[in-house]
């Protein structure tokens, strides 16, 4: 079922009715009943049997690594948590990145010529396997570091696997903050409903409005970049970035407002991330709770590992107590296995590994910390003044960009399709198409681009405004009349210039793939 659909509204509202109008002692119960029915309008049902055992096993082990723990059975209960997590880890290798090693070998034999066609398996995966297998992976572990005591009632645990607003493009949770929220008893509170609403509206908004028309241009580029070559592969790059944002920050606008409504808060997924001045920074507000969970389960770990504290002690012998200022190799290491898994998250191939969304961004990270002295001191040899607004503006326009070079890998379908398109890009120098209204051949006309120029610039002020406090609550502060207005000037913007109807035919938000 669609976010942004009719019917999802529908269940939505009714969900919400029921929720406040059932005992508060079972409103845990109707979320639970929503969940289910979410899961089983959007999959095949062997998919949801699937999705089931993966609760059921995660459920268990963890009830069994608290067991073993408070008898003393440490080895055991490694044992337990390490076959849990190899469990969700194989599963979903199985579902979601079964063909790397085949399109690896496929790749590495046609650069020596000699073609070897591994067979590729195409399966389909249940709802938002990628979110719920980080989710229940945190959830075990934290069980196993003795964090809280795991839940004893398996029904209540599905819901807190299978809480619907955040099935399908995540925020991913932890238990420990979802769970002070998810069970208890909630009063209806108007303000709080409409402030949830006005978000899920944002979010449509975002999708509808902006990034199916984004859609538009970047679809018909990257399928063609042959024929649109040269300055149209640069445009569609940027605007795949800002599609990306649109549609994914969207998700997130109506998985958070819905849930709000609910009186249950899950984490922020961004923080206006093109306000940044470094890709390190940049990646520190984009896709938020990913990034939290591979430092806490992934980066954190591999750094106290015995391989890793093996590292520290050589680097210490080779450059001295002070290595880390030289070259902070086990830093690097670290990062390099987080970046790669990053990567393999967001697609098992090559293109997301090497630079759509893994190691390439590795690099800039990496190299920007090595350098740091080496532009410290050209700053100060240019006389370059780095505390002015335009010294600002110059590093949010560079991480721009360099994002989004990298972004168009992820985008295009394999690593060498996105070099053919760079070099297409490089090889024309077509600058008139700003000029002489090429861009219109790419789907939209000139009232669409107005659209789409509109609402990019209304969502960087919403981010300018979100600089000095909560948006939402500056608009629930002002009175009756003006809220209304702004409410119904984005409900209406949505409803008039919203891509949807009987023959629209736009795809699922771009994140609900993993």
């Amino acid at each position: 079922m669609s976010t942004v659909s009719f019917p999802f509204i529908l269940f939505f509202l009714l969900t919400l009715v029921l929720y406040y109008v059932v005992p508060k002692k079972t409103q845990w119960i109707v979320l639970l009943t929503a969940s289910a029915f979410f899961c089983v309008y959007g999959s095949d049902i062997w998919l949801v049997l699937v999705f089931v055992a993966y609760l059921f096993i995660n459920w268990t082990a963890a009830l069994k690594i608290w067991d073993l723990d408070k008898k003393g059975h440490y080895r055991r209960k490694r044992m337990v948590h390490a076959g849990a997590i190899a469990f969700n880890i194989v599963t979903l290798v199985v579902f979601k990145d079964l063909n790397l090693i085949s399109r690896a070998v496929n790749g590495i034999s046609i650069i020596f010529g000699k073609t070897v066609n591994f067979p590729e398996i195409h399966l389909i995966s249940p709802l938002g396997i990628s979110y719920f297998a980080l989710i229940l992976t945190g959830y075990t572990t934290d069980v196993y570091w003795g964090k809280f005591i795991p839940e004893s009632n398996f029904f209540r645990f599905c819901l807190f696997g299978g809480y619907f607003p955040q099935m399908s493009s995540g925020p991913i949770v932890k238990y420990d903050v979802l769970s002070k929220f998810l069970y208890e008893s909630k009063k209806f509170d108007y303000d709080r409903c409409v402030s949830g609403c006005v978000r899920v509206m944002w979010g449509f908004f975002k999708k509808l409005v902006i990034a199916e028309r984004l859609a538009v241009i970047v679809n018909t580029v990257y399928a063609d970049y042959v024929t649109y070559a040269g300055w149209y592969v640069a445009i569609a790059s940027v605007l795949f970035t800002l599609q990306l944002y649109a549609d994914f920050s969207g998700a997130m606008d109506i998985a958070l407002g819905t849930s709000e409504c609910f009186g249950i808060h899950l984490p922020e997924n961004f923080n206006t991330p093109f306000y940044a001045a470094s890709i390190a920074e940049f990646w520190r507000r984009w896709h938020i709770t990913l990034g939290g969970w591979l430092r806490e389960y992934v980066f954190y770990p591999t750094q106290r590992s015995k391989v890793f504290r093996n590292l520290k002690k050589q680097c210490k012998r080779c450059w001295g107590k002070d290595y880390e200022k030289k070259f902070n190799l086990p830093l690097y290491a670290g990062m390099f296995v987080t970046w790669f898994l990053i990567g393999a998250w967001h697609g098992g191939n090559w293109s997301c590994i090497l630079m759509g969304a893994g190691l390439y961004y590795w690099f800039l990270i990496t190299a920007s910390e090595i350098c740091a002295p080496l532009f410290s001191r050209l700053t100060k040899i240019l006389k370059i003044n780095t505390e002015c607004f335009s010294w600002r503006l110059f590093q949010r326009i560079r991480t721009f960009i360099l994002f989004s070079f990298g972004l168009s890998f992820f985008r295009a379908t394999s690593l060498i399709d996105g070099i053919k398109m760079w070099r297409s890009a490089f090889a024309v120098n077509n600058k008139w198409v700003f000029f002489d209204q090429s861009l219109y051949s790419l789907g939209l006309d000139r009232q669409d681009f107005g659209v789409v120029a509109f609402g990019v610039l209304l969502i960087l002020l919403v981010g300018v405004w979100k600089q000095f406090g909560d948006v939402r609550k500056q608009i629930m502060e002002q009175n009756y009349m003006f809220r209304l207005a702004l409410i119904m000037a984005l409900l209406f913007a949505t409803i008039v210039f919203g891509l949807y109807g009987p023959e629209y035919n736009g795809a699922g938000f771009i994140y609900q793939q993993f």
